[in-house]
């Protein structure tokens, strides 16, 4: 059973997972380039997630001509992004590729900001231009990746998708940020996979994702929900339980885990629990094709 409401759903939890390491990775490149104390203390700011003092000590170093000045307008822009501001954030992103065009990381800049806005071409353009300056960052491909599933165009996106791991796989993996990037690489193919009905790919590519990032939620709902398409609903089921023992979760999120354990728990007759677990949906879900689906219990599967 597939609902293409469940699908937004789970895809949304999966792009906001994915949007937040690349969001990570792209300040930790930039933050490299800082080394005095000014700016160390700027770069301190973001990274303590006091996104208004660091927009204001950028502001200042901005009127001082420092050297490499896209540098602070891209991380300024992400300090916007800390604050949901994404107008201000493509403002700020914009202008670094204004005064250095030939600047990659400026140009991710403006396609996240552009991403956040849903202006989803105009995102594609940035990642593109990003890329044909430094087509080796498996960051760029990540993105380019997301705003492609983003657009429907899932072959393309597998094909971005596939280039990042490829080039991810060259590289040492030498800290717990390399694991990070290399299980968002492999649970974002993992739903383009879904997408094309490759289950069993897909499957693996969750997996492999959990290999280097066993609580990473989206890459355990992912292969919950890929088991549930290959009939293991067992298996789909003591998934979907294990992530609801999670004290994490948001309430859309344990909607959408409780409703697969239920018709996970239906397929497999075990008829009590899967009609315990759609009367939660019930109590905790507002979307009324999902209500529809939880009310109906096993009758319809």
């Amino acid at each position: 059973m597939r609902s293409n409401n469940l699908s937004r759903l789970v895809k949304i939890i999966a792009l906001l997972l994915c949007t937040s390491g690349l969001f990570w990775l792209g300040f930790n490149l930039v933050a490299r380039y800082f080394r005095i104390q000014q700016l160390q203390e700027a770069s301190q700011l973001l990274a303590k997630q006091e996104y208004s003092a660091a927009i204001a000590a950028y502001n200042q170093l901005l009127q001082t001509g420092t050297a490499r000045p896209h540098l602070l307008w891209i991380n300024r822009g992400y300090a916007f992004a800390g604050l949901d501001r994404y107008d201000e954030m493509l403002q700020s992103c914009s202008t670094a590729t204004e005064v250095n065009p030939q600047a990659a990381f400026a140009w991710n800049c403006r396609g996240e900001a552009f991403y956040h806005l849903s202006q989803n071409e105009a995102a594609l353009e940035s990642f593109e231009r990003a890329i044909a300056l430094y087509p080796q960052n498996a960051t760029f491909w990540l993105n380019k990746s997301q705003v492609l599933a983003r657009l429907q165009r899932h072959e393309a996106a597998i094909a971005a998708i596939d280039r990042a791991i490829k080039l991810l796989s060259r590289a040492r993996l030498r800290n717990l940020f390399d694991r990070r990037l290399r299980a968002i690489a492999f649970e974002q193919q993992g739903q383009s996979l879904l997408e094309t009905n490759r289950k069993q790919q897909a499957l693996a590519a969750f997996e492999q994702s959990l290999e280097y990032a066993p609580s990473y939620l989206a890459a355990q709902q992912g292969k919950g929900i890929a088991l549930y398409r290959l009939n293991r609903h067992d298996l789909a089921s003591a998934i979907f339980q294990q992530i609801l023992q999670r004290n994490d979760l948001t309430p859309e999120q344990q909607v959408i885990n409780l409703l697969y354990q239920g018709i996970s728990l239906c397929q497999i007759q075990n008829t009590a629990a899967a009609e315990h677990a759609l009367n939660q949906v019930l109590q905790l879900a507002t979307d009324d094709q999902v209500r529809a689906i939880a009310k109906a219990g096993c009758g319809i599967r």
